[in-house]
């Protein structure tokens, strides 16, 4: 059985690739987190992602990388010791970021994995109503400015509501899943696992253009 390392942000797609590559008979051997410079909704959330990590039976590493993170020294050097301790491959939940593909393949190349996407070129619509159907629940906490409804923004999307989710993205013109950006989210609940994470809302706060909430522990 082939053994991967996943990039992880506990988001949707994140999720969801791990248990494709699962149903492919792929063993995940850790999940990797890229702390790089700058804001990012996940980072301020990173004790929510350490959370979902463990909900779906790992810990979380953390890597502080550079903006460049595909020549990052200490990144390229963890991924060929990992390559030499029996890893096989990079596993991202990339759907359609051509730019980010190459990124992943390029580290690929330099590390001796091999680059597994089991999501690249799926319809994000139906990835949405897929994820409605097994269960798979998710909290948005970060919203791009104008591209959707901040009345989102802290809601936690299930059965229940993604269908009006759903609705209010594709008359916003954005990609369902968020591909571009539009919208961030991590996951907050796995029907087949029957777990489900509760957090308490910071107030809303804003950085280079996009509003967010923190996720705390009640």
């Amino acid at each position: 059985m082939s053994k991967l390392i996943a990039l992880f942000t506990g988001g949707k797609e994140s999720v969801y690739s791990i248990l494709m590559a699962e149903e492919l008979n792929y063993e995940i051997e850790e999940l990797l987190f890229l702390e790089r410079p700058g804001f990012s909704a996940h980072k301020v959330n990173l004790s929510a992602v350490k959370a979902v990590a463990e909900m779906l039976g790992h810990e979380l590493t953390v890597i502080r990388t550079s903006s460049n993170f595909e020549d990052d020294e200490e990144l390229i050097a963890y991924l060929r010791e990992s390559g030499k301790e029996g890893v096989d491959g990079l596993l991202t939940g990339n759907v359609k970021l051509e730019e980010r593909s190459r990124i992943h393949e390029r580290i690929c190349e330099k590390t001796g994995l091999k680059l597994v996407e089991p999501l690249r070129g799926l319809d994000t619509l139906e990835l949405m109503i897929e994820y409605s159907k097994i269960g798979l629940q998710f909290t948005i906490i970060g919203i791009r400015n104008g591209r959707l409804s901040m009345k989102w923004l802290g809601t936690t999307i299930s059965k229940q509501n993604i269908e009006g989710f759903l609705v209010d993205a594709l008359s916003s013109s954005i990609d369902p899943c968020g591909e571009y950006g539009e919208y961030h989210s991590i996951v907050t609940g796995l029907e087949h696992l029957g777990t489900r994470l509760e957090y308490d809302l910071t107030t809303i706060k804003e950085e280079k253009k996009i509003k967010y909430v923190t996720l705390q522990n009640p």
